[in-house]
């Protein structure tokens, strides 16, 4: 009995088999490299390397399975975290900044504003009223 894997995936498996597609395997390579490395490498070469392809090749694959680049998956990694990071910790905004990986506050704060439409500030304080 084959049973689809997940929208994204483009792909099958036997439902009572631990067989999956390469691409799948890839899929999920890429999306553990991203999970275990986002906080210390925004380098997307790295995961080219790491998966044995070309930075161009990667793009692809991520574009055609996930609709979206690696940057956008890895900023996108960044950005949930620092949601849960602004909801479920009291870190400051500086030490969310610093624990992500931005070298200065002010551009976290500008990143932030861009992607969420409010300061990480007035974010948190949507949480703590």
């Amino acid at each position: 009995m084959l049973q689809e894997t997940k929208s994204y995936s483009k792909g099958f498996r036997l439902a009572d088999s631990d067989y999956c597609a390469p691409d799948f395997r890839r899929l999920k390579m890429l999306q553990s490299l991203i999970e275990l490395d986002f906080r210390y490498n925004r380098d997307i070469t790295v995961y080219a390397v790491k998966m044995d392809t070309a930075i161009h090749a990667l793009n692809k694959f991520a574009k055609a399975y996930l609709g979206r680049s690696v940057f956008e998956l890895l900023q996108d990694r960044i950005y949930r975290e620092a949601l849960y990071l602004l909801q479920y910790t009291k870190h400051s905004v500086k030490e969310i900044s610093e624990l992500l990986g931005f070298c200065d506050s002010g551009y976290f704060c500008r990143w932030f504003k861009q992607r969420n439409g409010q300061t990480a500030k007035v974010y948190r304080k949507g949480f703590k009223t």
